[in-house]
């Protein structure tokens, strides 16, 4: 194959209808046979290769000499190629122009493991633009404290509540201790969230040996649920400073739905 066909093949020619137009380019008039030797081209496909050329407007037969043809001038031929390709890309630009662009796919990924959920928590907190709502232990707390420092310093909104005493230096943050101990003592677990501009969050849940499962999630209502959680938390944190702690226990120990669930798991 040489460089002409090849880059008719490029423009939209078969292999054969590529030979075959050279092949008159070189010699014509020619006829079939004559077209398929020089073209090397099989005699069981000479003729209808002609025909898909003359149906292209690549080539015309001899109005006085049947079985004889002509290439259409090269000149001729690649002007109206080439407006045919102008034609169809403005088209294809501006059908790309209206295309709907995919809504963004909600993302789900499990995960087990400590040093996963400190990766993936690292990296929410690296991507974050706008804001960062966090619900931390202080270990955690500990080891994510330069990722939300840097994170503050780009100018992020850093809002944590951390169960114990806050070890954080970046953005502002609510002492949960006392809610700590009644989760801890009601999960034997703790729990950890981190969410990134109000659209992904990942949580971990960590077991007293330091076992780790988790999710991150781009998932709204996911999203929706963690943050309502961790509002929560400081909204009963400052709900409880209010009443003190006697009598937000002595509301509870008189309401039995609010006993049952702060009981329950």
């Amino acid at each position: 194959m040489n460089d002409i066909t090849l880059k008719l093949e490029q423009l939209g020619f078969s292999s054969y209808e590529a030979k075959a137009y050279y092949a008159l380019i070189r010699k014509h008039p020619a006829n079939g046979y004559e077209i398929g030797k020089i073209g090397k081209i099989p005699s069981a496909k000479i003729y209808e290769t002609l025909h898909r050329l003359v149906v292209k407007g690549a080539i015309v037969e001899s109005g006085t000499d049947s079985g004889r043809y002509y290439p259409v001038p090269p000149e001729t031929l690649l002007a109206k190629i080439q407006e045919q390709f102008t034609t169809m890309i403005q088209q294809l630009e501006a059908s790309l122009k209206e295309t709907e662009p995919v809504p963004d796919m909600e993302v789900n990924l499990n995960f087990s493991g400590y040093d996963h959920f400190l990766a993936r928590a690292a990296k929410v907190i690296q991507q974050a633009s706008s804001s960062l709502l966090l619900s931390l232990w202080p270990e955690e707390g500990f080891l994510l404290n330069d990722w939300l420092a840097g994170a503050d310093k780009r100018g992020v909104r850093v809002i944590a509540g951390i169960f114990g005493k806050p070890v954080i230096d970046a953005g502002y943050y609510v002492n949960l201790e006392s809610c700590g101990v009644s989760s801890h003592a009601r999960l034997a677990k703790q729990l950890n969230v981190v969410i990134g501009d109000d659209k992904e969050v990942v949580i971990g849940e960590v077991d007293s040996n330091g076992q780790t499962e988790g999710v991150w999630t781009t998932t709204g209502s996911i999203v929706l649920i963690a943050k309502e959680y961790i509002k929560h938390d400081m909204w009963g944190h400052a709900l409880i400073a209010a009443l003190g702690e006697s009598r937000f226990r002595q509301l509870c120990a008189d309401n039995p739905v609010l006993s049952y669930l702060i009981k329950k798991r």
